[in-house]
């Protein structure tokens, strides 16, 4: 069965990209431009909170996305094995 990357947690999400540069070290690429994960801000109800929404390119899935997963220190991902339908 295939396993995917999930953002199972987004509201625990701080923002610190380090998912995104994990996936981009491994693609062997300097930077975040066309990331295959992207993180967006934007500020909540409470001027003082920050929002957090994640994008997931689809073909982050042909990376190590256990390594990716590990990397998150709010345990944001999973990695779920998909069924087919």
């Amino acid at each position: 069965m295939p396993k995917t990357l999930e953002a199972t947690q987004p509201d625990q999400c701080n923002g610190c990209e380090l998912c995104s540069l994990e996936a981009q070290r491994q693609l062997k690429k300097v930077g975040l431009e066309e990331s295959l994960i992207r993180i967006f801000r934007k500020k909540g109800e409470d001027p003082q909170t920050v929002d957090n929404s994640i994008e997931i390119d689809p073909r982050v899935n042909m990376l190590n996305i256990e390594k990716i997963s590990e990397i998150c220190p709010k345990s944001v991902f999973e990695v779920v094995e998909k069924t087919e339908e």
